[in-house]
């Protein structure tokens, strides 16, 4: 059954904001590597032996003289959007910081640990295996819950008179994951295949120009490492981190893009000291310093716009739907269930628009959103405020594979989503 178009449901969540040279941000680094062994999320099951790397929350709060806004970058898989949601709950009852107000991203390492339940696993049945049928460290969830939210409140306690940069650049540290093998699509290399290489970039300096910190935004798979892998590490998003921030001294904030169909350059190797994940460092961190350094404008009077959208799509036929996402799903006026994707912008004086969303979604739709945005610079950051899992292309529910296979959308998420995403983009430019 198709459903005609998409539903777009403007929930007037706008924050004007008031720039006039008053811009100020606070950025802090918290640590949330575990004490003790962990279950690693993503692949099969196995539980952590030891540690690679340390694991943070990245967060910056940012303040137009009116509003403020939080976003935080974890090194962490994914998180249910129920985990989320809870986690805005207490926010709020602390801080009073609404859940309009916090984006919380994660970079999709598949060597950290698992945190939130996995509400989404519960919709395929055997399709992924067994690897959710684990003991699950709840006081561990705690912690990086109450980590999270002292880091936010740090982070506000450190806003300060600052400026912004916004710089668009690329990289080619990434490749189309989806291989024609065999006859059956598979997940390997396809280097004909699509895949986005915007490399996109924010400056945050002190008034005096001092490098205050950077959020870079770029579409990367965290598979570096197979599941042979049993130590924690950031995988290829935190080791381009580390790189950056061991240069330049500040904290790097890696928000991942339309990751959905995109795998590091080198994928799934066993082994953490693999000599060609050296390659990151030249193929994506230092693009990132570079394009740090073209940023030769930088400004207090900052602006910012926050709204939400809701897209509304058919879920793939014959499939249920977890009780504890009943927010994100309803039925259309002739019974079909539906999908509510929640979608997120921020306006950054009127030509830079960046959306949000909790997906793990192609490239090709990305790309498309921006190829048809009414603003100067348009970023997307993905697997923000949970995920619902990927958002494949029409073409790659025809091809089949994993990620179609396991998607919770129908073929025709592709048409409602972009179409829904582009609309509302086009509504928010003055």
């Amino acid at each position: 059954m198709k459903f005609a178009t998409a539903i777009i449901l403007a929930l007037g969540l706008s924050l004007t904001a008031a720039g006039q040279g008053n811009f100020r941000a606070g950025v802090t680094t918290v640590d949330i590597t575990p004490e003790r062994p962990q279950w690693l999320q993503g692949y099969q099951p196995r539980k952590s032996d030891g540690v690679a790397d340390r694991i943070y929350h990245r967060i910056a709060a940012l303040h137009d003289g009116e509003s403020e806004f939080f976003l935080v970058a974890s090194d962490l898989c994914v998180l249910s959007p129920g985990f989320y949601d809870d986690m805005t709950v207490q926010l709020e009852e602390e801080t009073g910081i609404t859940r309009e107000q916090i984006w919380w991203t994660c970079s999709h390492t598949h060597s950290a640990p698992h945190v939130g339940p996995q509400d989404m696993s519960k919709l395929f049945g055997g399709t992924l295996g067994d690897r959710f049928s684990i003991d699950h460290d709840t006081e561990y969830w705690a912690e990086v819950t109450r980590k999270l939210i002292d880091g936010v409140k740090e982070a506000r306690s450190k806003l300060e008179p600052a400026r912004m940069g916004i710089a668009i650049g690329s990289a080619r540290a990434n490749v189309n994951r989806r291989e024609l093998r065999d006859g059956k699509i598979r997940l390997g290399v396809n280097p004909e295949g699509p895949v986005d290489r915007q490399l996109g970039l924010i400056r945050l300096e002190r008034e005096d120009g001092g490098l205050m910190a950077l959020i870079a935004n770029y579409a990367i798979h965290g598979t570096a490492l197979n599941g042979a892998n049993t130590k924690i590490t950031g995988d290829v998003t935190g080791w381009v981190s580390e790189y950056v921030e061991e240069e330049l001294g500040v904290p790097l904030l890696f928000v991942n893009g339309a990751e959905g169909n995109v795998a590091p350059i080198h994928s799934v190797y066993p082994d953490i000291d693999d000599p060609r994940f050296k390659d990151f460092d030249h193929l994506l961190a230092q693009p990132i310093i570079d394009l740090n350094k073209t940023i030769g404008h930088t400004t207090n009077d900052v602006s910012l716009r926050l709204d939400e959208t809701i897209v509304k799509t058919p879920r793939k036929e014959g499939l249920g739907w977890p009780e504890a996402l009943g927010a994100y799903t309803s039925n259309a006026d002739d019974g079909t269930p539906l999908i509510h994707i929640p979608v997120r912008t921020m306006v950054i004086n009127s030509d830079t628009v960046i959306w949000a969303a909790p997906l793990e979604l192609f490239s090709e739709i990305a790309i498309n959103v921006r190829e048809a945005s009414p603003f100067d610079r348009t970023l997307y950051f993905g697997l923000a405020n949970g995920s619902l899992m990927y958002l494949c292309t029409s073409i790659a529910h025809e091809e089949g594979g994993y990620e179609p296979n396991v998607s919770p959308f129908s073929p025709q998420a592709e048409q409602d989503f972009t179409s829904g995403v582009s609309t509302f983009l086009s509504g928010l430019r003055p």
